[in-house]
């Protein structure tokens, strides 16, 4: 949308412009659904003020301005360039387009009476209170600030709060990690400090502190990286052991980069440098942590704080990963579809993974138990 709005701003004011883009989401919002965005006044769209000048922009010059698609990453040259500016402007805090304004006579607000459901001025509700500093949650705010940091000193720069939320919708995560990964970005679960409300009692301010170790605030840092009770330990040890066999260097990853797993750096032509390696980093963090959580709680709320065997954890695990490995596989079915994965991202992202894998043919998709190589029973097999 922004590659638009450069564009008319560049051309003559009164020539026509014929803009090319493999982008179908900004050619639909500008064509064949505008009529109903304008209608219900852009409640609900993102980049909604962008949308509007951009509108106002092409109403506003004197030729006539039309759209075709073009495949991507087809060796287009304009495309492929176009993609790069993207990207340079996607990581920028704030655009540069926010301070112009739109001309009076081509500003519409509001949306038709006739168009406004309930749900909607719900929306439009929701959309105005959230403008305001009251609704603005000081969790989140520290938490996108403690991801924004710890992700700076991993990948040597700092994310945008859009593409840290971006990232947590990544298809790469399960549904159940996805959600776990939001909450704890929002600082929203009902632990540690939630408890120390001056009208809590002092038994209920006391479920702030873990029982395990010493009175320590069980926040999601704490449990996730430093709670010594059976659990986040051995499972992290098993996700380090099964990322170094694949060849690859290790980094203990805290609650930022945790919650920014999916993030990853890009070369300079936008393209991931070890596309495989980050999907599996994606996959093994994300299901990683998600198995710690669902253990503390287990165990704090299903097995009054009885503690898990290291043995038991391990094979907690070690199904979670499995279960993982053996869903990409069913995933590249041709019967899915445009949903269906593609057989070579599966295979790249467990290469080296893998359990007696030099015995394995080069596709081992359709190798019925195919087993990730870590764990237990591996180290007793293969010592």
């Amino acid at each position: 949308m922004t590659a638009v709005l450069k564009a008319i701003a560049n051309n003559n004011e009164h020539a026509n412009l014929q803009i090319e883009s493999d982008s179908r989401y900004a050619i639909n919002t500008l064509t064949k659904n505008l009529g109903n965005l304008e209608d219900i006044g852009y409640i609900g769209k993102s980049n909604k003020s962008l949308i509007q000048l951009t509108v106002a922009k092409i109403r506003e010059s004197g030729g006539k301005t039309s759209f075709k698609w073009v495949k991507g990453h087809n060796g287009h040259t304009g495309n492929e360039a176009a993609d790069i500016l993207a990207d340079e402007g996607a990581r920028k805090e704030h655009g540069n387009d926010e301070n112009i304004e739109i001309h009076q006579s081509l500003r519409l607000t509001g949306a038709k009476l006739s168009k406004i459901t309930q749900s909607l001025a719900y929306k439009a509700i929701r959309e105005r209170n959230l403008q305001t500093e009251r609704y603005q949650r000081k969790r989140t705010a520290d938490m996108v600030d403690t991801v924004q940091n710890h992700v700076e000193e991993a990948l040597g720069e700092i994310p945008t709060e859009e593409r840290i939320w971006k990232s947590i919708r990544n298809k790469d995560l399960s549904r159940q990690a996805r959600y776990y990964l939001w909450m704890t970005a929002h600082d929203a679960y009902c632990i540690g400090t939630h408890w120390l409300k001056p009208n809590y009692t002092e038994e209920l301010q006391r479920r702030s502190e873990c029982l395990h170790c010493h009175g320590a605030i069980e926040d999601m840092g704490h449990i996730l990286s430093r709670c010594e009770t059976p659990g986040q330990e051995q499972i992290w040890q098993l996700t380090k052991d099964l990322w170094e066999k694949t060849g690859r260097t290790w980094t203990q990853p805290w609650i930022g980069n945790i919650i920014a797993c999916a993030l990853s750096k890009t070369s300079e032509n936008k393209k991931e440098r070890d596309p495989g390696g980050n999907r599996l980093w994606r996959i093994i963090v994300s299901e990683s942590v998600y198995l710690i959580w669902k253990l503390r709680c287990e165990r704090v709320i299903q097995n009054e704080n009885t503690v898990f065997s290291i043995q038991e954890v391990s094979n907690r695990w070690l199904a979670v990963i499995n279960a993982r490995l053996e869903l990409d596989c069913d995933m590249t079915d041709k019967s899915l579809g445009k949903r269906k994965l593609k057989e070579k991202v599966v295979l790249h992202t467990w290469k080296g993974a893998l359990k007696g894998e030099s015995r394995l043919p080069r596709n081992w998709i359709k190798t019925g138990g195919v087993l990730v190589g870590i764990g237990p029973r591996f180290h007793q097999e293969e010592g």
